[in-house]
């Protein structure tokens, strides 16, 4: 609730203060509008002295205020200036030297960082050439497995076969030839069944 009522005071300050800046400078401009028609009035109505007269009242202020100007424009030049020298000065007392104690730490961790990574790629070499002399051993291992495997196949499993083909053959030879003696005995033994 305080918060609240101190927000609302506050936006009444500032409403009051907007209002207040609004109402100097309708005041400032109605001030200059009633002075230009009165001189206006006046330069119409009265002789013309007064006008040679104002005249050289107004070149003189014009080049009074021509004088200021270009004295405040001085002023706010060196004002520029003051602020960029301290402002370099700032950057070389503070700035700098951060900026080259980073540098030096960044340098030490590369330091530091390289061997590791020399290492590293030393070891990851190593590990590669392993990889490739277990590579090589395995294709001369898997060339002399296919060398055996047809030395076998060629020297030891084809006399089997061929050997196993003719015990094959003597028997299947052997059966038919005891069948064919026993047929006819079989055939009276048996009755036919139709």
């Amino acid at each position: 609730m305080q918060d609240q009522a101190k927000r609302r005071a506050g936006l009444r300050r500032r409403q009051q203060g907007s209002c207040s800046v609004f109402r100097w400078i309708g005041i400032g401009v109605a001030v200059l509008l009633v002075g230009l028609i009165a001189f206006s009035l006046a330069a119409i109505l009265l002789p013309p002295g007064f006008r040679e007269g104002a005249r050289d009242i107004f070149i003189v202020i014009l080049a009074s205020l021509q004088l200021v100007g270009a004295i405040l424009t001085i002023a706010l030049l060196i004002a520029v200036l003051f602020a960029i020298n301290e402002i370099n000065k700032l950057a070389r007392n503070t700035i700098v030297p951060k900026i080259d104690t980073a540098m030096t730490k960044v340098n030490e961790l590369i330091d530091m960082v390289s061997p590791r990574i020399d290492t590293a790629t030393v070891r990851v070499t190593e590990i590669v050439d392993n990889a490739r002399t277990a590579t090589d051993n395995v294709r001369d291992t898997s060339g002399a497995v296919t060398t055996t495997t047809v030395f076998v196949a060629e020297r030891v499993v084809s006399p089997i076969i061929r050997f196993s083909s003719l015990v094959a053959g003597v028997r299947a030879a052997a059966t038919t030839l005891a069948q064919r003696d026993r047929k006819p005995e079989e055939e009276s033994i048996q009755p036919k069944s139709s």
